[in-house]
């Protein structure tokens, strides 16, 4: 009887020795993602990062790549050593990266954006000027690097000094803009495209000049077991078979990058 076990034994072992390496368990990729739409927000149905996860996990079976959401101020700890996440999909290395994690490694160009001032317009045919004024009511992000505000993210310092509020979403930030509590919101280009169709975006005047811009990056922690050259060699394929160019399409952004017009000066 022993003799025979051993045998099944050796048979089973043989077997697994010559099972293709596509039968082997998927090594789990955790993405850290947090409320930049279309990017990725948990209010929407769909967003960017979840369409690439998918297509991602369809086009190879190495990796099983995973969504994490996470707060906006607390991404930096996400990514860290001893943070939940491998990766950020969508990010710029200059929002904080460089001073918290040096060590990142940063993928190539996904999209170039821009940030601007956005108010309402009103009967006065009010125009860039608007945006000059003292004692506006600003609406922001929390977590959110603001340039000209010296990318300062204390939400205490904002208020006292700058006179800066901030919510949890663009889409709160929008609804009290146009109920009249906001004066102005800081909002990104690629989010006012996903809405130009609304019946409420006629109503808004756009600062002709952006405050920021920014290319938003591929960002890994290396440290972890998956490096930028792992990245590249499962991302390359879906930028050669047009699968990127899809799914950008899908969101009104362009590939290969490059900035879009919104705002004609």
């Amino acid at each position: 009887m022993r003799y025979f076990v051993s045998i099944l034994l050796t048979l089973f072992i043989a077997v697994l020795s010559v099972l293709p390496s596509n039968s082997r368990a998927a090594e789990t990729i955790r993405i850290a993602a947090y409320d930049f739409p279309p990017y990725f927000s948990a209010y929407d149905t769909e967003h960017l990062v979840g369409d690439l996860i998918e297509a991602l996990n369809g086009a190879q079976s190495d990796y099983q790549f995973e969504l994490h959401d996470v707060p906006s101020k607390a991404r930096f700890k996400a990514l860290s050593d001893a943070g939940c996440c491998h990766l950020m999909l969508f990010e710029s290395p200059t929002w904080g990266w460089a001073e918290q994690m040096p060590h990142l490694e940063v993928g190539d160009p996904m999209v170039l954006g821009a940030e601007r001032l956005v108010a309402v317009k009103k009967r006065d045919q009010r125009g860039a000027e608007f945006f000059q004024r003292e004692g506006l009511r600003f609406g922001g992000l929390i977590g959110y690097h603001y340039p000209f505000l010296g990318n300062r993210t204390d939400a205490g310092i904002l208020e006292e000094r700058f006179n800066v509020y901030l919510s949890l979403s663009h889409e709160v930030n929008m609804k009290m803009l146009l109920n009249g509590r906001f004066d102005v919101v800081m909002i990104h280009d690629e989010y006012l495209l996903q809405h130009r169709q609304q019946p409420w975006f006629d109503r808004l005047l756009l600062n002709p000049q952006a405050y920021g811009e920014y290319e938003l990056r591929t960002l890994i922690n290396p440290e972890k077991g998956f490096a930028l050259a792992d990245w590249r060699r499962i991302v390359v394929p879906l930028i050669e078979n047009g699968t990127l160019a899809r799914l950008l399409s899908k969101y009104k952004l362009p590939w290969p990058p490059k900035r879009t017009q919104l705002v004609t000066n």
